[in-house]
């Protein structure tokens, strides 16, 4: 009898562990969609986020054009609707703030003030609702028909599931960023969703394991830019290009202190 009463909590906490890895663990796995859906809420709520962001556009097969590379670090607040970049990009280092409707640019150890036409078919409004886009990167990821986990990948110091995503073309469109967009570049909502289903977007997510986080973003999509990124008469950006983007977040809820500088000028193009 002595040895059965011995026993007990063994037997007990042999049961515990059962029942928790049945109910917490394989048991109750949770499905990929609802996990993308947390992960992109959990972003949102924390506000803020420092990105590390590579961008290429490149010709498509027996296009003419200029393969554009960039990459650097991104401080987004999502909340007030401002940002801070590092970048480099056509072998140059740039700086990017905004904050209040209003972008600045620094090259060449100058700082100015992105106002009226940048570049063919790019303005200030296009900067702006390019920034919004990125503020709003989870949401548009989170706009699936279909999540499907294809494997792991270790991001930064973090072990993660890649999911595949087949992204809502509908949702996004109708999503207020989004629709900023469009309006900047002149397309309504029902124009954006055939481009976006011409351009064929490919989608991955990287979750991390442990924690319902986003830590990755790639898109890859097959764009069209006639008649944009034209600079003095000189077409920087192949009209038929490949885009592929990857945006990784190592730091969420982060301090993002942007100040408009003193000293900016006009900007009357980078060359």
């Amino acid at each position: 009898m002595r040895s059965t009463r011995k026993a007990a909590p063994v037997v007990i906490a042999a049961a515990l562990l059962l029942a928790w890895l049945w109910v917490g663990g394989c048991g109750k796995e949770v499905p990929p969609q609802e996990r993308l859906r947390a992960a992109a809420d959990a972003a949102r709520e924390a506000g803020s986020a420092h990105t590390q962001v590579m961008v290429a556009v490149s010709p498509r097969e027996g296009e003419r054009g200029t393969s554009v590379n960039a990459q650097g670090d991104v401080w987004v607040d999502m909340n007030a609707g401002k940002l801070e970049a590092r970048l480099t990009a056509l072998g140059m280092e740039l700086s990017l703030r905004y904050l209040e409707g209003k972008a600045f640019l620094r090259f060449g150890g100058q700082w100015y003030v992105l106002e009226g036409e940048i570049a063919e078919g790019i303005d200030e409004e296009a900067v702006g609702a390019l920034a919004g886009l990125l503020r709003a990167a989870p949401e548009i990821v989170a706009s699936a028909e279909e999540v499907e986990k294809t494997g792991e990948k270790k991001v930064g110091d973090y072990d993660c599931d890649i999911f595949s995503v087949k992204p809502d073309l509908e949702a996004i469109a109708a999503l207020p960023a989004v629709r900023e967009m469009g309006a900047a570049l002149g397309l309504s909502e029902d124009e954006v969703v055939r481009y976006l289903e011409e351009a064929g977007p490919v989608i991955e997510v990287c979750v991390q394991k442990d924690e319902d986080v986003i830590r990755r973003i790639a898109v890859s999509a097959d764009i069209d830019l006639a008649g944009m990124g034209e600079v003095a008469g000189i077409p920087l950006l192949p009209e038929k290009a490949r885009l592929e983007i990857s945006i990784d977040f190592p730091a969420y809820g982060v301090e993002v202190d942007v100040q408009p500088p003193a000293d900016a000028k006009p900007f009357s193009g980078l060359f």
